[in-house]
């Protein structure tokens, strides 16, 4: 578990300030905490860090010596400045399920055998912290044109140690032809000219 250093934030430092500063603003919760801890943190490094990382990743926290072992429940994002601007962790319990997600990899697409559709990007789920992951991969070459996997295909599904909360029916990958793919966009294509042809 990879280990980042954060400080106790000083309530009555400003957010804004913070980020002028080049550090973001986070906490960290847990079961057998008796309140939440308020934090900043380095923007660099946690950007370094999140490269690599992603939400429902395993970090060691260390603040002021003391080091807490967590989970990346969410984080803050601003796309536009592109920089963090807040995290939140929450401290892993062996003997408590958490709720987390995984993000999905595809693997070898330029290898796919068809044109590859997919409107999943995370799996959400629960675990003890012995059986937390943060990512699925899914190796595309492997799979023929008409395949629609779910995510009850995947072998976490199968997993008695998970619970899967995002639905099993949930389609993570399709596989169609290409051929079949232009021949329904010519489709379209034509519907639209004649819709345009009508209205004129």
């Amino acid at each position: 578990m990879e280990t980042l250093k954060a400080e106790l934030r000083d309530m009555s430092v400003k957010a804004k300030k913070l980020r002028r500063e080049g550090k973001l603003t986070g906490s960290i919760s847990g079961r057998d905490m008796e309140e939440s801890l308020s934090i900043a943190m380095q923007q660099n490094e946690v950007a370094s860090f999140m490269t690599t990382h992603n939400v429902g990743s395993q970090v060691a926290i260390e603040v002021d010596g003391k080091t807490y072992n967590t989970i990346i429940k969410s984080v803050d994002y601003d796309g536009i400045g592109r920089k963090y601007i807040d995290m939140t962790f929450q401290v892993l319990v062996a003997d408590e399920m958490i709720k987390a997600q995984a993000e999905i990899i595809f693997l070898n697409e330029e290898l796919c055998k068809g044109f590859m559709t997919s409107n999943l990007s995370e799996i959400e789920y629960k675990a003890y912290p012995a059986d937390l992951f943060d990512k699925v991969e899914i190796d595309v070459s492997k799979y023929e044109i008409g395949t629609n996997l779910t995510v009850g295909d995947l072998d976490i599904a199968k997993n008695d140690k998970i619970e899967i909360t995002t639905p099993l029916d949930t389609n993570v990958l399709h596989i169609a032809e290409h051929q079949k793919l232009h021949e329904e966009d010519l489709a379209a294509m034509g519907e639209g000219e004649d819709a345009d042809s009508t209205e004129a």
